[in-house]
């Protein structure tokens, strides 16, 4: 009895084995073909602010609650082929330019040897005065910190942008096309008290992903 279950066992073995081969041989037939080229990408990002990788505005306080870029600055996607996304951020401190090290805190409010930075991106088509750039509404222009913001259609995006023209906001969802530009405009709250003597560099990071 045992033989002969084996024997009944190899056997639909065999003939499943025999089907499978026929039904593949059947299944590449026809009269198409096809070869699949796969295609793993490899992303690589980049994005520049007025064409390099670090760029500077000077400007200059002798008092006063606030200060607003003197011109726009040109944030480009230069990755070359790849759609990418922007974020913003920037330090818990200012750098002191002479004595180095820690300057100024940053925070999301204003205090004594303490700025308050914000930033918006502009329309596609625009000019050169960031006095058209709006910073009113916290949850579209919030106070940048150590952590990021992500550039989007509600955040960061200055649809009441004066002054200026071109579509606002990314190209498609968060993503910003390989070469598309946007002009960026920041306002720094100044300190309500002020120690510092030495030049203080403010950071804002743009960062794609």
């Amino acid at each position: 009895m045992k033989t002969k279950s084996k024997m009944k066992w190899l056997g639909a073995a065999v003939a499943a084995l025999l089907g499978l081969a026929a039904g593949r041989a059947e299944a590449l037939t026809g009269t198409s073909s096809y070869l699949n080229i796969d295609v793993t990408i490899v992303k690589t990002l980049s994005v520049s602010v007025n064409t390099v990788n670090l760029s500077s505005q000077a400007v200059t306080w002798s008092g006063g609650a606030t200060i607003v870029s003197p011109s726009t600055v040109t944030v480009t996607n230069d990755s070359g082929f790849f759609a990418e996304s922007w974020k913003l951020n920037t330090l818990a401190n200012a750098f002191d330019a002479v004595a180095g090290g820690a300057g100024w805190a940053i925070a999301t409010t204003p205090g004594i040897d303490t700025v308050e930075i914000q930033a918006v991106f502009g329309p596609t088509v625009t000019g050169t005065d960031c006095t058209g750039a709006h910073f009113a509404t916290p949850s579209v222009e919030p106070a940048l910190t150590a952590g990021t913001v992500g550039y989007t259609s509600t955040v960061l995006n200055d649809v009441t942008w004066t002054g200026g023209s071109g579509t606002f906001g990314p190209d498609s969802g968060t993503l910003l096309n390989a070469g598309s530009s946007r002009p960026l405009c920041w306002k720094m709250s100044m300190p309500t008290s002020n120690s510092k003597t030495n030049q203080q560099i403010v950071p804002i990071i743009v960062t794609a992903f």
